[in-house]
Protein backbone atom coordinates (compact mmCIF):
# COMPACT_ATOMS: atom_id res chain seq x y z
CA UNK A 1 0.00 0.00 0.00
CA UNK A 2 2.71 2.49 1.04
CA UNK A 3 4.85 1.47 -1.92
CA UNK A 4 1.95 2.28 -4.20
CA UNK A 5 1.54 5.70 -2.62
CA UNK A 6 5.24 6.49 -3.04
CA UNK A 7 5.13 5.32 -6.65
CA UNK A 8 2.15 7.57 -7.35
CA UNK A 9 3.88 10.48 -5.65
CA UNK A 10 7.05 9.96 -7.67
CA UNK A 11 5.03 9.77 -10.88
CA UNK A 12 3.27 13.03 -10.02
CA UNK A 13 6.56 14.73 -9.20
CA UNK A 14 8.00 13.51 -12.50
CA UNK A 15 4.94 14.96 -14.24
CA UNK A 16 5.70 18.41 -12.88
CA UNK A 17 9.47 18.08 -13.32
CA UNK A 18 9.06 17.15 -16.96
CA UNK A 19 6.81 20.17 -17.34
CA UNK A 20 9.56 22.44 -16.03
CA UNK A 21 12.06 20.97 -18.48
CA UNK A 22 9.92 21.43 -21.57
CA UNK A 23 10.68 24.44 -23.78
CA UNK A 24 8.12 27.28 -23.87
CA UNK A 25 5.09 26.29 -25.92
CA UNK A 26 1.33 26.82 -25.90
CA UNK A 27 1.20 23.95 -23.40
CA UNK A 28 3.77 25.62 -21.13
CA UNK A 29 3.33 29.37 -20.72
CA UNK A 30 6.87 30.42 -19.84
CA UNK A 31 7.97 33.90 -20.96
CA UNK A 32 11.37 35.61 -20.95
CA UNK A 33 11.97 38.59 -18.69
CA UNK A 34 11.35 42.11 -19.97
CA UNK A 35 14.06 44.52 -21.08
CA UNK A 36 13.76 46.44 -17.81
CA UNK A 37 14.18 43.31 -15.70
CA UNK A 38 10.54 42.58 -14.89
CA UNK A 39 9.29 39.01 -14.93
CA UNK A 40 6.38 37.87 -17.07
CA UNK A 41 4.53 35.16 -15.17
CA UNK A 42 1.32 33.44 -16.23
CA UNK A 43 -1.42 33.06 -13.62
CA UNK A 44 -5.10 32.25 -13.16
CA UNK A 45 -7.41 34.56 -11.20
CA UNK A 46 -10.55 32.41 -11.35
CA UNK A 47 -10.56 28.77 -10.22
CA UNK A 48 -13.08 26.53 -8.47
CA UNK A 49 -12.56 23.30 -6.56
CA UNK A 50 -14.90 20.82 -4.89
CA UNK A 51 -15.30 23.36 -2.09
CA UNK A 52 -17.78 25.26 -4.25
CA UNK A 53 -19.10 24.06 -7.61
CA UNK A 54 -15.87 22.66 -9.07
CA UNK A 55 -15.00 19.00 -9.56
CA UNK A 56 -11.26 19.10 -8.78
CA UNK A 57 -9.43 18.73 -5.48
CA UNK A 58 -7.23 21.75 -4.64
CA UNK A 59 -3.99 19.79 -5.08
CA UNK A 60 -5.00 18.84 -8.62
CA UNK A 61 -5.62 22.50 -9.44
CA UNK A 62 -2.05 23.27 -8.39
CA UNK A 63 -0.59 20.37 -10.39
CA UNK A 64 -2.53 21.49 -13.47
CA UNK A 65 -1.23 25.03 -13.07
CA UNK A 66 2.38 23.91 -12.65
CA UNK A 67 2.11 21.66 -15.68
CA UNK A 68 0.87 24.60 -17.76
CA UNK A 69 3.74 26.85 -16.66
CA UNK A 70 1.74 29.05 -14.29
CA UNK A 71 3.38 30.64 -11.25
CA UNK A 72 0.30 32.07 -9.53
CA UNK A 73 -3.28 30.95 -8.93
CA UNK A 74 -6.17 32.23 -6.85
CA UNK A 75 -8.76 29.82 -5.48
CA UNK A 76 -12.05 31.71 -5.85
CA UNK A 77 -14.81 29.57 -4.39
CA UNK A 78 -18.35 30.93 -4.63
CA UNK A 79 -19.19 32.57 -1.33
CA UNK A 80 -22.76 31.22 -1.12
CA UNK A 81 -22.78 28.28 -3.56
CA UNK A 82 -21.81 24.98 -1.94
CA UNK A 83 -23.39 22.06 -3.85
CA UNK A 84 -21.28 19.40 -2.08
CA UNK A 85 -22.04 20.75 1.36
CA UNK A 86 -22.50 17.27 2.92
CA UNK A 87 -18.99 16.29 1.91
CA UNK A 88 -17.05 19.55 2.08
CA UNK A 89 -18.73 21.56 4.80
CA UNK A 90 -18.96 25.33 4.45
CA UNK A 91 -15.43 26.56 5.27
CA UNK A 92 -14.54 28.71 2.26
CA UNK A 93 -10.91 28.93 3.37
CA UNK A 94 -10.44 25.18 3.19
CA UNK A 95 -9.28 24.84 -0.44
CA UNK A 96 -6.63 27.48 0.20
CA UNK A 97 -5.51 25.76 3.40
CA UNK A 98 -5.12 22.44 1.58
CA UNK A 99 -3.32 24.11 -1.31
CA UNK A 100 -0.96 26.06 0.93
CA UNK A 101 -0.03 22.92 2.86
CA UNK A 102 0.53 21.03 -0.38
CA UNK A 103 2.90 23.71 -1.71
CA UNK A 104 4.77 23.84 1.60
CA UNK A 105 5.22 20.06 1.63
CA UNK A 106 7.41 20.24 -1.46
CA UNK A 107 5.84 17.00 -2.64
CA UNK A 108 5.62 18.00 -6.31
CA UNK A 109 8.35 20.59 -6.29
CA UNK A 110 5.76 23.38 -6.27
CA UNK A 111 7.81 25.73 -4.11
CA UNK A 112 7.74 28.37 -6.83
CA UNK A 113 3.94 28.36 -7.06
CA UNK A 114 2.16 31.26 -5.36
CA UNK A 115 -1.41 30.89 -4.10
CA UNK A 116 -4.01 33.49 -3.15
CA UNK A 117 -7.04 33.01 -0.93
CA UNK A 118 -9.86 34.32 -3.06
CA UNK A 119 -13.63 34.30 -3.19
CA UNK A 120 -16.27 34.79 -5.87
CA UNK A 121 -18.99 37.04 -4.51
CA UNK A 122 -22.03 35.64 -6.29
CA UNK A 123 -25.13 37.76 -6.75
CA UNK A 124 -27.87 38.12 -9.35
CA UNK A 125 -26.53 41.48 -10.48
CA UNK A 126 -23.05 40.10 -11.09
CA UNK A 127 -20.13 38.00 -9.93
CA UNK A 128 -16.96 39.49 -8.47
CA UNK A 129 -13.67 37.87 -7.47
CA UNK A 130 -11.61 39.11 -4.56
CA UNK A 131 -7.97 38.05 -4.12
CA UNK A 132 -5.45 38.09 -1.27
CA UNK A 133 -8.11 37.72 1.40
CA UNK A 134 -7.34 36.74 4.97
CA UNK A 135 -10.73 35.13 5.69
CA UNK A 136 -13.12 34.27 2.86
CA UNK A 137 -15.82 33.26 5.33
CA UNK A 138 -16.12 36.88 6.47
CA UNK A 139 -17.63 37.74 3.06
CA UNK A 140 -20.64 35.62 3.98
CA UNK A 141 -21.56 36.82 7.47
CA UNK A 142 -25.08 35.42 7.17
CA UNK A 143 -23.62 31.95 6.51
CA UNK A 144 -25.97 31.49 3.55
CA UNK A 145 -25.16 28.38 1.50
CA UNK A 146 -27.16 27.09 -1.44
CA UNK A 147 -26.53 23.42 -2.04
CA UNK A 148 -29.16 22.77 -4.70
CA UNK A 149 -29.57 23.89 -8.28
CA UNK A 150 -32.65 24.06 -10.44
CA UNK A 151 -33.01 23.28 -14.13
CA UNK A 152 -34.07 26.35 -16.11
CA UNK A 153 -34.31 26.57 -19.88
CA UNK A 154 -32.01 23.64 -20.42
CA UNK A 155 -29.23 25.22 -18.34
CA UNK A 156 -28.12 24.40 -14.84
CA UNK A 157 -28.55 27.63 -12.91
CA UNK A 158 -28.56 28.87 -9.37
CA UNK A 159 -32.02 29.94 -8.24
CA UNK A 160 -31.19 33.64 -8.31
CA UNK A 161 -34.65 34.50 -6.98
CA UNK A 162 -33.39 33.34 -3.62
CA UNK A 163 -30.28 35.54 -3.65
CA UNK A 164 -30.05 39.20 -2.74
CA UNK A 165 -29.79 41.83 -5.48
CA UNK A 166 -29.28 44.52 -2.86
CA UNK A 167 -26.39 46.77 -3.88
CA UNK A 168 -25.85 47.70 -0.24
CA UNK A 169 -25.17 44.05 0.57
CA UNK A 170 -22.71 43.81 -2.31
CA UNK A 171 -20.94 47.00 -1.30
CA UNK A 172 -20.60 45.69 2.24
CA UNK A 173 -18.83 42.61 0.89
CA UNK A 174 -16.43 44.76 -1.14
CA UNK A 175 -15.67 46.92 1.89
CA UNK A 176 -14.96 43.85 4.00
CA UNK A 177 -12.59 42.57 1.30
CA UNK A 178 -10.80 45.92 1.19
CA UNK A 179 -10.56 45.94 4.99
CA UNK A 180 -8.68 42.66 4.67
CA UNK A 181 -6.29 44.16 2.13
CA UNK A 182 -7.83 42.30 -0.81
CA UNK A 183 -8.25 43.46 -4.40
CA UNK A 184 -11.45 42.72 -6.35
CA UNK A 185 -12.52 42.37 -9.99
CA UNK A 186 -15.71 42.26 -12.04
CA UNK A 187 -16.19 38.80 -13.55
CA UNK A 188 -17.58 37.93 -17.02
CA UNK A 189 -19.06 41.45 -17.27
CA UNK A 190 -21.41 40.68 -20.16
CA UNK A 191 -23.01 37.79 -18.22
CA UNK A 192 -25.42 38.85 -16.81
CA UNK A 193 -26.03 42.12 -18.67
CA UNK A 194 -28.99 44.39 -19.34
CA UNK A 195 -27.62 44.74 -22.89
CA UNK A 196 -26.58 41.31 -24.24
CA UNK A 197 -22.91 41.20 -25.18
CA UNK A 198 -22.09 44.53 -23.56
CA UNK A 199 -20.34 45.31 -20.28
CA UNK A 200 -22.84 47.82 -18.88
CA UNK A 201 -21.37 50.07 -16.19
CA UNK A 202 -24.16 51.05 -13.82
CA UNK A 203 -23.90 54.06 -11.50
CA UNK A 204 -23.27 51.61 -8.66
CA UNK A 205 -20.34 49.96 -10.46
CA UNK A 206 -18.95 53.33 -11.48
CA UNK A 207 -18.90 54.34 -7.84
CA UNK A 208 -17.21 51.07 -6.88
CA UNK A 209 -14.48 51.82 -9.45
CA UNK A 210 -14.00 55.39 -8.26
CA UNK A 211 -13.77 54.35 -4.61
CA UNK A 212 -11.23 51.62 -5.33
CA UNK A 213 -13.54 48.82 -4.25
CA UNK A 214 -13.37 47.23 -7.72
CA UNK A 215 -9.97 47.32 -9.41
CA UNK A 216 -10.09 44.81 -12.28
CA UNK A 217 -12.23 43.23 -14.96
CA UNK A 218 -12.30 39.91 -16.81
CA UNK A 219 -11.93 40.50 -20.53
CA UNK A 220 -11.81 36.77 -21.27
CA UNK A 221 -13.05 33.85 -19.20
CA UNK A 222 -13.44 30.16 -19.98
CA UNK A 223 -14.14 30.10 -23.74
CA UNK A 224 -15.77 33.55 -23.82
CA UNK A 225 -14.28 36.93 -24.63
CA UNK A 226 -15.92 40.20 -23.61
CA UNK A 227 -14.46 42.83 -26.00
CA UNK A 228 -16.40 45.75 -24.54
CA UNK A 229 -14.70 45.03 -21.22
CA UNK A 230 -11.44 46.24 -22.79
CA UNK A 231 -12.87 49.73 -23.17
CA UNK A 232 -14.26 49.65 -19.63
CA UNK A 233 -10.82 48.69 -18.32
CA UNK A 234 -9.16 51.54 -20.19
CA UNK A 235 -11.78 54.12 -19.22
CA UNK A 236 -11.74 53.31 -15.52
CA UNK A 237 -8.09 52.21 -15.21
CA UNK A 238 -8.81 48.60 -14.24
CA UNK A 239 -6.41 45.69 -14.40
CA UNK A 240 -7.17 43.27 -17.22
CA UNK A 241 -7.69 39.58 -16.52
CA UNK A 242 -8.11 36.45 -18.61
CA UNK A 243 -9.11 33.38 -16.64
CA UNK A 244 -10.16 29.75 -17.02
CA UNK A 245 -13.03 29.94 -14.51
CA UNK A 246 -12.33 26.20 -14.37
CA UNK A 247 -14.87 23.85 -12.84
CA UNK A 248 -13.84 20.56 -14.46
CA UNK A 249 -10.28 19.63 -15.41
CA UNK A 250 -8.53 22.54 -17.10
CA UNK A 251 -7.18 20.32 -19.89
CA UNK A 252 -10.65 18.88 -20.52
CA UNK A 253 -12.23 22.33 -20.74
CA UNK A 254 -9.40 23.62 -22.93
CA UNK A 255 -9.73 20.68 -25.34
CA UNK A 256 -13.51 21.00 -25.47
CA UNK A 257 -13.13 24.67 -26.41
CA UNK A 258 -10.62 23.87 -29.17
CA UNK A 259 -7.82 25.88 -27.56
CA UNK A 260 -4.14 25.03 -27.83
CA UNK A 261 -3.22 26.85 -24.63
CA UNK A 262 -4.70 27.70 -21.28
CA UNK A 263 -6.45 31.04 -20.83
CA UNK A 264 -4.19 33.08 -18.55
CA UNK A 265 -3.36 36.46 -17.09
CA UNK A 266 0.23 37.57 -17.62
CA UNK A 267 1.67 39.45 -14.64
CA UNK A 268 4.54 41.89 -15.17
CA UNK A 269 6.19 41.61 -11.77
CA UNK A 270 9.28 42.95 -10.03
CA UNK A 271 9.61 39.85 -7.85
CA UNK A 272 8.35 36.31 -7.38
CA UNK A 273 6.47 36.38 -4.06
CA UNK A 274 2.74 36.87 -3.47
CA UNK A 275 3.29 40.58 -2.85
CA UNK A 276 4.79 40.97 -6.34
CA UNK A 277 1.65 39.54 -7.97
CA UNK A 278 -0.60 41.77 -5.90
CA UNK A 279 1.58 44.75 -6.78
CA UNK A 280 1.18 43.95 -10.49
CA UNK A 281 -2.61 44.06 -10.08
CA UNK A 282 -2.49 47.30 -8.14
CA UNK A 283 -0.22 48.92 -10.74
CA UNK A 284 -2.32 47.54 -13.64
CA UNK A 285 0.65 45.58 -15.01
CA UNK A 286 -1.25 42.68 -16.57
CA UNK A 287 -1.95 41.31 -20.05
CA UNK A 288 -4.68 38.84 -20.94
CA UNK A 289 -3.95 35.78 -23.09
CA UNK A 290 -6.86 34.11 -24.89
CA UNK A 291 -6.78 31.99 -28.07
CA UNK A 292 -3.25 33.14 -28.99
CA UNK A 293 -4.27 36.79 -28.57
CA UNK A 294 -2.60 39.27 -26.21
CA UNK A 295 -4.76 42.09 -24.87
CA UNK A 296 -4.07 44.93 -22.50
CA UNK A 297 -2.87 48.51 -22.49
CA UNK A 298 -0.53 49.54 -25.30
CA UNK A 299 2.31 49.87 -22.83
CA UNK A 300 1.85 46.42 -21.31
CA UNK A 301 1.32 44.53 -24.56
CA UNK A 302 4.33 46.26 -26.10
CA UNK A 303 6.40 45.29 -23.06
CA UNK A 304 5.50 41.64 -23.64
CA UNK A 305 6.25 41.89 -27.37
CA UNK A 306 9.63 43.49 -26.74
CA UNK A 307 10.44 40.64 -24.35
CA UNK A 308 9.54 37.79 -26.69
CA UNK A 309 10.61 39.23 -30.08
CA UNK A 310 14.21 39.92 -31.05
CA UNK A 311 15.23 41.36 -34.44
CA UNK A 312 18.75 40.88 -35.79
CA UNK A 313 20.13 42.55 -38.94
CA UNK A 314 22.13 39.66 -40.43
CA UNK A 315 23.06 40.56 -44.04
CA UNK A 316 23.44 43.77 -46.00
CA UNK A 317 24.25 44.35 -49.67
CA UNK A 318 24.58 48.05 -50.52
CA UNK A 319 24.50 47.55 -54.29
CA UNK A 320 22.52 44.43 -55.17
CA UNK A 321 22.64 43.92 -58.93
CA UNK A 322 19.46 45.12 -60.66
CA UNK A 323 17.51 45.69 -57.46
CA UNK A 324 19.58 48.10 -55.38
CA UNK A 325 20.24 47.91 -51.66
CA UNK A 326 19.00 44.73 -49.99
CA UNK A 327 19.30 42.99 -46.68
CA UNK A 328 18.17 40.19 -44.43
CA UNK A 329 16.93 40.29 -40.89
CA UNK A 330 15.86 37.58 -38.47
CA UNK A 331 12.96 37.91 -36.07
CA UNK A 332 13.11 35.36 -33.25
CA UNK A 333 10.23 34.53 -30.91
CA UNK A 334 11.39 33.36 -27.48
CA UNK A 335 7.85 33.14 -26.13
CA UNK A 336 5.38 30.24 -25.98
CA UNK A 337 2.79 31.74 -28.36
CA UNK A 338 3.05 32.38 -32.11
CA UNK A 339 3.14 36.09 -32.95
CA UNK A 340 1.56 37.31 -36.18
CA UNK A 341 2.96 40.54 -37.56
CA UNK A 342 2.05 42.92 -40.32
CA UNK A 343 5.02 44.93 -41.57
CA UNK A 344 3.83 48.53 -41.81
CA UNK A 345 7.23 50.23 -42.19
CA UNK A 346 6.97 52.91 -44.93
CA UNK A 347 9.04 52.32 -48.10
CA UNK A 348 10.00 48.82 -46.98
CA UNK A 349 9.74 46.06 -49.58
CA UNK A 350 9.72 42.41 -48.55
CA UNK A 351 11.00 39.90 -51.10
CA UNK A 352 10.13 36.56 -49.53
CA UNK A 353 6.87 37.29 -47.66
CA UNK A 354 3.73 39.33 -48.14
CA UNK A 355 3.46 41.98 -45.49
CA UNK A 356 2.02 39.39 -43.06
CA UNK A 357 4.53 37.19 -41.23
CA UNK A 358 3.94 34.59 -38.52
CA UNK A 359 6.81 34.11 -36.06
CA UNK A 360 6.32 30.63 -34.54
CA UNK A 361 6.96 30.20 -30.82
CA UNK A 362 10.51 29.14 -30.02
CA UNK A 363 11.58 29.78 -33.60
CA UNK A 364 12.71 32.50 -35.98
CA UNK A 365 11.92 33.80 -39.46
CA UNK A 366 14.29 35.40 -41.97
CA UNK A 367 13.01 38.40 -43.90
CA UNK A 368 14.62 39.44 -47.18
CA UNK A 369 13.94 43.00 -48.21
CA UNK A 370 14.80 45.88 -50.52
CA UNK A 371 15.45 49.55 -49.88
CA UNK A 372 17.48 48.91 -46.76
CA UNK A 373 19.50 51.86 -45.53
CA UNK A 374 22.12 49.70 -43.86
CA UNK A 375 24.12 52.34 -41.97
CA UNK A 376 20.94 53.83 -40.50
CA UNK A 377 18.82 50.70 -40.04
CA UNK A 378 17.12 50.83 -36.64
CA UNK A 379 14.26 48.34 -36.96
CA UNK A 380 10.76 48.03 -38.36
CA UNK A 381 7.34 49.39 -37.56
CA UNK A 382 4.98 46.43 -37.14
CA UNK A 383 1.40 45.71 -36.20
CA UNK A 384 0.73 42.71 -33.95
CA UNK A 385 -2.24 41.02 -35.56
CA UNK A 386 -2.98 38.77 -32.58
CA UNK A 387 -3.29 41.63 -30.10
CA UNK A 388 -5.92 44.03 -28.80
CA UNK A 389 -5.17 47.33 -27.10
CA UNK A 390 -8.78 48.52 -27.32
CA UNK A 391 -11.89 46.56 -28.24
CA UNK A 392 -11.03 47.14 -31.92
CA UNK A 393 -7.40 48.22 -32.26
CA UNK A 394 -4.22 46.18 -32.51
CA UNK A 395 -0.81 47.15 -31.20
CA UNK A 396 1.49 49.05 -33.55
CA UNK A 397 5.05 49.64 -32.38
CA UNK A 398 8.63 49.97 -33.56
CA UNK A 399 10.50 46.68 -33.23
CA UNK A 400 14.08 47.75 -32.65
CA UNK A 401 16.97 45.83 -34.18
CA UNK A 402 19.68 44.46 -31.92
CA UNK A 403 23.04 46.28 -32.13
CA UNK A 404 25.06 45.13 -35.14
CA UNK A 405 28.45 45.55 -36.83
CA UNK A 406 27.67 46.81 -40.33
CA UNK A 407 31.08 45.82 -41.69
CA UNK A 408 30.64 42.25 -40.48
CA UNK A 409 27.29 41.77 -42.21
CA UNK A 410 28.02 43.69 -45.43
CA UNK A 411 28.73 41.58 -48.48
CA UNK A 412 27.50 40.48 -51.84
CA UNK A 413 23.81 39.78 -52.22
CA UNK A 414 21.84 36.81 -53.45
CA UNK A 415 22.48 37.70 -57.12
CA UNK A 416 26.23 38.04 -56.69
CA UNK A 417 27.05 35.19 -59.09
CA UNK A 418 25.81 37.17 -62.11
CA UNK A 419 28.88 38.18 -64.16
CA UNK A 420 29.54 41.84 -64.86
CA UNK A 421 29.60 41.10 -68.62
CA UNK A 422 26.17 39.74 -69.54
CA UNK A 423 27.16 38.89 -73.14
CA UNK A 424 26.39 35.24 -73.72
CA UNK A 425 25.06 34.77 -70.18
CA UNK A 426 21.37 34.93 -71.05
Amino acid sequence: MLAGLFTAGEASAEFVTQSDQRPPSPARLIFPDTKDGHHIFAGDLHLHTVFSDGSAWPTLRLAEAAHDGLKFVSFTEHDIITPKIRDTGTNKNRSYEIGRAFISSGMLGLGGMKLSLGSEITRAIGHFNCHFLKDANALNPGKVHYSTFKQTGGQLRVDWNRTSADEKDLEARFREAKRQGAICQWNHPTIPSSSPGEAVVTPFLERMFSEGLLSGIEVAQSDFIHPSAMDVALKYNLYIAATTDAHLGTALEQEAAGMDHRVATLFLTQGEDEAAFKDALEKRRTVGLFRDTFFGTRENVQTVMNAVLKMSFTKYSPSEFLIGNSGEMEIANAGPIDVELEIVQPDFRLLNYPRFVKIPHGSKVTLKALRIDGPNFKGLKVRVINSLVTSRDQLEFFLEAQPFDLNAITGKGTLSNIPDDLDGWM
